[in-house]
């Protein structure tokens, strides 16, 4: 590994950027996570993962940037750096505490991610040493939206398809989302291609993001705001008719994707789906079959259920570039929930 590998990082407080800090100082890189308070950096900093490891300063540094959509923003915390990494981006709130009302969700998701997208890749130009951007995209840019709403059909989306910006006015947050990622990922791709800027790009289009989070240290922590309360709400009994789509990787396969897709023999400009279980995704209920022979004692106490309802809706995705280019084999559904779950019960327990 090349002597200057410093990657700047944003999103390592929340679920999938702590996840890709923690890979990526296993796997030899120096970070400087990218922050909007010293405050936030504490948790992060005071982890259990990251306390064993140990790093020094050089090794793990802090940039503060309190507004990532303020023009010039990024500039002194990608100075240096070698890589960028993007996980910062607006999520739904899934029902957690102040969600965006309908009239502010254009500003929230749309435009939050286009500013901040755009002005990181203005930052990585000024630098001069970047040579790799990965940011972190989502299925929902590349697939059209009435796919998600059962109003498809059973073609395959891969990598490389890309779907028009949804202009809105949004109904709801999911709607909202998914046009802020398709206008990320559209517009990130077009501003490489027309402006060289010295650096190429990769972006990563993850399904569901199920398993452990070590952030999560309550069971507050589990119900709120990260794609793991959607499904340990299900496993907990949770009724549901609506239904949701059938795409999802392990934790540790989405981050490690990010590290992977740094290494210089892997081309530039170009995307990986993050999904496993083939074409056709996972089946949600299969989830329960899981807990019944993984986790008895935990049904027995009443910590979860086997009466949940989450009807799947199947969209086809083609992940075989990601397994094929990164040597990698997804981890399916049945050991994302293992994961998850073992977790969700030690700190139940505690």
């Amino acid at each position: 590994m090349a002597a200057n590998n410093l990657i700047a990082l944003t999103g390592s407080t929340g679920y999938l950027g702590f996840r890709v800090l923690v890979l990526a100082l296993k796997a030899g890189y120096n970070v400087r996570i990218v922050v909007r308070s010293e405050s936030k950096a504490k948790k992060v900093l005071n982890s259990p993962s990251i306390k064993a490891l140990n790093p020094s300063q050089e090794k793990l540094s802090v940039a503060v940037v309190a507004d990532m959509e303020a023009p010039g923003a990024f500039d002194e915390a990608v100075k240096g750096a070698t890589y960028v990494i993007h996980c910062a981006s607006p999520i739904p709130t899934f029902g957690g505490e102040a969600p965006p009302t309908p009239e502010e969700y254009d500003q929230f998701f749309v435009q939050a991610a286009r500013r901040s997208t755009i002005g990181l890749l203005e930052s990585s130009r000024k630098a001069g040493t970047i040579k790799r951007v990965v940011i972190t995209s989502s299925i929902v840019a590349n697939t059209p939206f009435h796919y998600y709403l059962g109003q498809g059909d059973d073609k395959i989306f891969d990598a490389d398809f890309r779907i028009p910006v949804d202009q809105g006015p949004y109904g709801f947050e999911f709607q909202a989302y998914s046009a802020s990622k398709a206008a990320a990922l559209n517009e990130s791709e077009a501003w490489v291609k027309e402006n060289n800027p010295g650096f190429d790009l990769i972006s990563i289009l993850p399904g569901w993001i199920f398993g452990a989070d070590e952030l999560a240290t309550t069971v507050k922590d589990f119900e709120s705001s990260s794609t793991n309360s959607v499904l340990l709400n299900f496993l907990r009994g949770g009724q549901s008719d609506v239904p949701s789509n059938s795409n999802s990787v392990h934790i540790d396969d989405a981050a490690q994707i990010h590290v992977l897709a740094l290494d210089p023999k892997i081309p530039g400009n170009q995307a990986f789906v993050a999904a496993g279980d083939g074409l056709d995704g996972m089946v949600w209920e299969n989830g329960l079959e899981v807990i019944k022979k993984s986790f008895p004692e935990a049904i027995a106490q009443g910590l979860l259920k086997t009466t949940g309802k989450q009807p799947t809706l199947t969209v086809r995705l083609d992940a075989k570039k990601t397994e094929e280019t990164l040597g990698i084999k997804l981890i399916g559904f049945d050991e994302q929930v293992k994961s998850l779950v073992s977790q969700y019960l030690e700190v139940a327990k505690a």
